[in-house]
């Protein structure tokens, strides 16, 4: 009698790993990620396994999140990391934080309001810094797939890949610059 085969999610999988140094995958990954490659290979080992999410940990990410996803020119991470704490923490506040005279009547209200604010930022932390190396991983191979495909040779492949890939600088001091003057603009600005 034999055997059913098994499901193709149960069958063993060959072993992956890093790309061999020195080799044309290394070459590409190291232009997409740009001089700091040797710290992401240790990074993406796990990816390289098995290319499914696994958490690892990116304290830059986890730090200074919205800006290091726009710094890695991860865009869609980066608006989400931007908009969602302020979202939930409208959810969970029930859309308004609290007024001046609300607190003043009652002090405790100033305590919850901080501890609410406290456990959104330490959510939005955690999940950017577990979830950074791998969405740049994920970027990466597609953009390394995509270089491939358009790039009739290996010059234009590298410079498809470093356009693609490297670091945002100049979009992180826009921001910056636009975060200083709003608030500059709000803490000087005239209340209604």
């Amino acid at each position: 009698m034999t055997e059913p085969p098994l499901p193709t999610w149960a069958r063993p999988k060959p072993q992956g790993g890093a790309p061999a140094p020195g080799s044309a995958l290394e070459l590409q990954y190291e232009t997409f990620i740009g001089p700091r490659w040797e710290t992401y290979r240790r990074k993406f080992a796990p990816f390289f396994a098995e290319p499914r999410f696994q958490p690892t940990w990116n304290w830059s990410a986890a730090l200074f999140s919205p800006i290091w996803f726009l710094y890695r020119k991860l865009y869609l991470p980066f608006v989400f990391f931007w908009i969602a704490p302020g979202m939930v923490f409208g959810l969970l506040w029930k859309g308004e934080p609290p007024k001046a005279a609300d607190i003043s009547a009652n002090p405790e209200l100033m305590r919850d309001f901080r501890l609410v604010l406290l456990g959104v930022q330490l959510a939005a932390m955690v999940l950017a810094g577990g979830t950074a190396n791998y969405l740049l991983f994920r970027r990466a191979r597609a953009a390394i797939m995509l270089a491939e495909q358009r790039a009739p040779d290996a010059e234009t492949l590298e410079l498809i890949l470093t356009r693609l890939g490297r670091v945002n600088v100049t979009g992180v001091v826009v921001v910056v610059v636009m975060m200083a003057v709003a608030g500059l603009v709000m803490s000087t600005g005239s209340a209604p």
